[in-house]
């Protein structure tokens, strides 16, 4: 195995002309597959795992976390293999709800998530149609829900039910501010009201309100509340957030004193007087000289131009707006700080139009890291003082540079004067400040001062003091017996990692590639994504951010996750995730999302779309066997980090990602692929890495090839770059042939769980490219804006050949359809132990069966 970090850049491969016409699909081995939607497979068909499913879900008992996993009522480890319903797919009618629960089930799906319930009123969310506020359940939508999950619990399929997603709670009822009136002031808060929320009295209130009513609810189909049906696995209280995310400087008036008058009080009761926290603040020197060389440098001079105006000032004009706002920068390099030390950074500055200027420090050089001044300048009309005062962090000699981004805002000018970066300043208490006067305010930044890190464990501790009343809450005055969890342990960076470890579970999401929107949110005309396959990423992709968030002794689940369509590449995702999550020893993997009510769309329908989608679909066995049965094994050693608790402050406020945190104690570069990594916060010591022995790993991952292979006794997997070579694992041989994009994905799991050369029946799964037909690509194929193009969906066939070890006498070898039913029989010949045959476009198929004589 080479390093998995050590890969060249990936290059970007366009099939020409636009895939959609017939003749261009036919020459790239493109042909109509379509999975149905709600329709199970045949009985006894290779592709139907729902035999992996315990009928009914909880019939054994109550969904425990114990040693680090879950566990039923037997005390029988369980995984979850899972996906997402929202909106109104959280709805269905009683008759489709049969239907999508026994196809959801044949699929290997364990679980489902109930997300994005609480937006809208029926009958596309919970809430009752045609009254003012959102705060009463429709009845038939309630109906609905409780027959889904009645039905899902009948399949042996789970339901993890989050609380707070998507309301406004403005929307449900009036605040003191006249808020729920008030457009502008709405704008001002956080979306959803996120981070202000487990702050704000009236907002907790509310959601504390909104889960009795919901979990109390007594389902007529089980004749149990939620809160004490066993089918429930997991409650989530706030969807992606956290109070340590909070601008708190953007808020209407009303919640920024709400705010603060929090902070003060918390100052008092730590420190009890004002003598007391100015010595603990300090950081007050006399200003030096200034640093900064007279003239700056011009990023993107196309862009950007300057001149000398009046007074010394110097005028900036921003010809033309580029893409991406750095493009167009003033920067002054060669700059020497000093590690640790306090500098001040002060400038005039107006502009003609409203507009954001970014400053900071920054590394000049790769990886180009910050330095310890990040900050954002409200530019208007009138003249203003800007003062940040900061320490220099990560620096070296003679390699740091100021920044200033002027691509951002609008084109335009602006001017700047009395520029100086100079050594010393204040960061302690600012003139009238008192604990006395609970005037204290909160910092711009919380990096290298001490009001910073007092800010950043204030935020904590107060999130913590939120997310332990809710889960007694739920917990001792509603019963509830399911695993909680506040939120993904990534939001609030480190300390959001601290404040999931009291919880039942630890859970994180991740997209590959998720698609950007460089105008209007969610534009549907107006937006790309990178669309690159993540074997060839030389950081290690999704899988290496998520592994660094599992607690040694937590439940550990990933309840969003996907490969956004329309990438090319979108096959790699389920036998990827499946296998490394297997060998990291996770218990739950929830794909995001199931895809909308439209079952029989036949078309991929969005970014997400799982149930349209037959590159994602068609893998679905294969990641139930390999990581719901544990085909593929767990890694037997570990690299464990140890984080202090005393520090979680400190690396919060300072921005130290968990990846960062990792590397600063040693994690190598193939850790990940031979060690389970886990992590554990202690009361003492320090930040230090231990690993015990290593052990042969069933995973590789060559990133400068781009190549990903699992080669496990009853699972391989040949995934990435693996066209025009032959890949060789333990009794199986890949030799995939040359392709347009040169990238398949390829995965063969013994059915029965034997190792392959044993096994009686084999399902090999092989697809390229999935798109609608028609779809109008741009020219560098990174979007097809609103042209997604029409029925039916098309796959690339995979040719290759395929020989085995075997056992057996002889095999027939048999395409499937989409239905997963036996098609066209495929030539295979069996001799001297080896089974061979191949396998292309010409069978119309993404999935193979081979079962042995």
């Amino acid at each position: 195995m080479k390093a998995i970090w050590g890969a060249v850049c990936v290059a970007a491969f366009s099939a020409g002309a636009l895939l959609g016409q017939t003749a261009a699909a036919e020459e790239e081995g493109m042909f109509p597959f379509v999975i149905p939607g709600l329709a199970a497979p045949p009985a006894g068909s290779a592709v139907d795992v729902s035999w992996l499913n315990d009928r009914p879900a909880g019939g054994h008992g109550f969904v425990r976390a114990r040693d680090g996993h879950f566990i039923d009522g037997r005390g029988k480890r369980i995984r979850f293999l899972a996906s997402n319903v929202t909106f109104g797919t959280c709805f269905p009618d009683h008759a489709a709800a049969d239907k999508l629960a026994a196809r959801m089930a044949s699929l290997g799906i364990n679980c489902i998530r109930f997300h994005h319930a609480d937006n809208q009123a029926a009958p596309r969310g919970i809430w009752k149609a045609g009254t003012p506020k959102k705060n009463e359940f429709d009845p038939g939508q309630l109906d609905r829900l409780d027959y889904f999950i009645a039905a899902l619990k009948r399949e042996g399929v789970y339901a993890n039910i989050n609380l707070h997603v998507s309301r406004n709670y403005w929307e449900g009822e009036d605040f003191p501010d006249g808020l729920a009136g008030n457009r502008e002031r709405q704008e001002q808060l956080p979306h959803y009201g996120k981070g202000i929320d487990k702050i704000n009295d009236q907002m907790i209130r509310m959601q504390r309100d909104y889960a009795r009513a919901l979990l109390t609810h007594v389902n007529p189909y089980t004749k149990t509340s939620y809160a004490k049906e066993p089918c429930v696995a997991i409650v989530e209280l706030n969807n992606e957030n956290s109070l340590l995310q909070l601008k708190v400087a953007s808020l209407p008036e009303y919640y920024r004193a709400g705010v603060m008058r929090k902070w003060n009080l918390w100052l008092r009761a730590r420190y009890g007087s004002t003598e007391k926290l100015a010595a603990a603040w300090g950081g007050s020197e006399p200003l030096g000289m200034n640093l900064l060389p007279e003239r700056p440098a011009i990023q993107g001079s196309q862009y950007l131009a300057a001149a000398a105006g009046e007074a010394g000032e110097a005028v900036v004009s921003l010809l033309q707006a580029p893409e991406v706002s750095w493009h167009a920068q003033l920067h002054w390099g060669g700059l020497t700080l000093e590690e640790g030390q306090l500098y001040t950074l002060e400038f005039s500055a107006r502009s003609d139009l409203p507009r954001r200027l970014p400053v900071s420090t920054r590394l000049n050089k790769p990886d180009w890291h910050n330095c310890g001044l990040a900050e954002d300048a409200e530019l208007g009309p009138q003249w203003k003082t800007y003062r940040y005062a900061f320490r220099a962090a990560r620096v070296e000699p003679g390699a740091v540079r100021l920044d200033m981004v002027a691509g951002g805002g609008p084109s335009g000018r602006f001017a700047i004067r009395d520029l100086a970066l100079r050594r010393g300043g204040s960061i302690g208490l600012q003139p009238g400040e008192s604990i006395e006067a609970g005037n204290i305010d909160a910092p711009a930044r919380t990096q290298g001062s001490p009001r910073g890190l007092d800010w950043t464990r204030f935020l904590a501790e107060t999130e913590r003091a939120y997310t332990d009343g809710m889960r007694a809450f739920l917990k001792q005055e509603l019963g509830v017996e399911a695993a909680i969890l506040d939120t993904q342990a990534s939001y609030g960076g480190v300390a959001g990692t601290y404040r999931e470890s009291f919880n039942d579970l630890v859970d994180m999401h991740a997209y590959w590639q998720h698609p950007q929107f460089p105008g209007r949110p969610w534009d549907s005309a107006n937006w790309s994504i990178r669309n690159t396959p993540m074997a060839s990423d030389r950081s290690g992709g999704n899988l290496a951010r998520l592994a660094v968030y599992r607690m040694a002794d937590k439940p550990f689940t990933i309840s969003e996750y996907d490969h956004p369509a329309p990438s090319h590449y979108a096959a790699e995702m389920f036998p990827t995730i499946a296998s490394f999550g297997a060998f990291q020893d996770w218990d739950g993997l929830f794909q995001f999302d199931w895809g909308g009510t439209d079952s029989d769309a036949r078309r991929i329908t969005g970014y997400f779309a799982l149930q349209q989608h037959p590159g994602k679909l068609a893998f679905l066995p294969a990641a139930a066997l390999m990581f719901r049965r544990g085909d593929v094994e767990a890694a037997r050693s570990t690299a464990r980090l140890s984080i202090p608790a005393d520090q979680v402050g400190k690396l919060a406020a300072d921005n130290i990602s968990m990846s960062e945190a990792w590397r600063k104690a040693g994690l190598a570069d193939g850790d990940m692929l031979s060690r389970r990594l886990e992590l554990r916060f202690t009361a003492g010591g320090k930040l230090e890495l231990e690993r015990t022995m290593g052990a042969v790993s069933p995973i590789a991952w060559d990133t400068e090839t781009g190549l990903y292979t699992v080669d496990a006794p009853a699972a391989k997997v040949v995934a990435g770059r693996c066209t025009a070579k032959i890949t060789r694992l333990d009794g199986a041989e890949f030799d995939v042939k040359s392709n347009p994009r040169g990238f398949a994905a390829l995965a063969l799991n013994a059915v029965d769980g034997q190792p392959l050369a044993r096994s009686r029946r084999l399902l090999l799964t092989a697809v390229g490219n999935v798109e609608n037909t028609g779809m109008g690509w741009n020219a560098d194929h990174t979007s097809v804006g609103t042209r997604w193009g029409s029925a039916p969906t098309i796959c690339e066939g995979i040719a290759a050949r395929i020989t085995l070890a075997t056992e057996a006498r002889g095999a027939r070898v048999h395409a499937l359809d989409a239905a997963g039913a036996r098609m066209a029989e495929v030539p295979a010949t069996a001799r001297g132990g080896k089974l061979t045959f191949d396998i292309g476009p010409r069978f119309r198929t993404l999935w193979y069966e081979v079962a042995a004589n």
